[in-house]
């Protein structure tokens, strides 16, 4: 019978408790706009310049086979910006320094300049 009684007088003073309003929430961007990738760096914004930076990487690595009298240069020519936007991330299989990947995956990443309407 008490514990009756007890569950009785729990059930009381939970109805007439006030209600409580949920704690204030701090405003804060969706959790998709939080999860994006970071702000990209001044370095990060400039173009990667073909010639002055991707080519050294390839000519380090591919040389020379993909290039001019290489075995592969009729194939897969790497002094082509193109070949290189064709195979895309392919290329990593030779690629393995993860600056020098970085930096291919910004290149891959801008558009191709066009020349007359024509990409290069």
């Amino acid at each position: 019978m008490k514990i009756r009684s007890l569950a009785g007088v729990a059930l009381l003073f939970a109805s007439c408790a006030p209600a409580r309003s949920p704690a204030p929430q701090a405003k804060t961007r969706p959790a998709a706009i939080r999860a994006s990738a970071p702000v990209p760096t001044a370095a990060a914004l400039r173009p990667v310049d073909f010639a002055m930076q991707i080519r050294p990487i390839l000519e380090k690595r591919c040389q020379p086979c993909h290039f001019t009298g290489g075995k592969m240069y009729e194939k897969m020519p790497f002094d082509r910006p193109q070949t290189i936007r064709t195979l895309g991330q392919k290329m990593f299989t030779r690629i393995k320094d993860p600056q020098e990947q970085e930096l291919l995956r910004s290149f891959l990443a801008q558009e191709a300049p066009e020349t007359n309407g024509v990409a290069r």
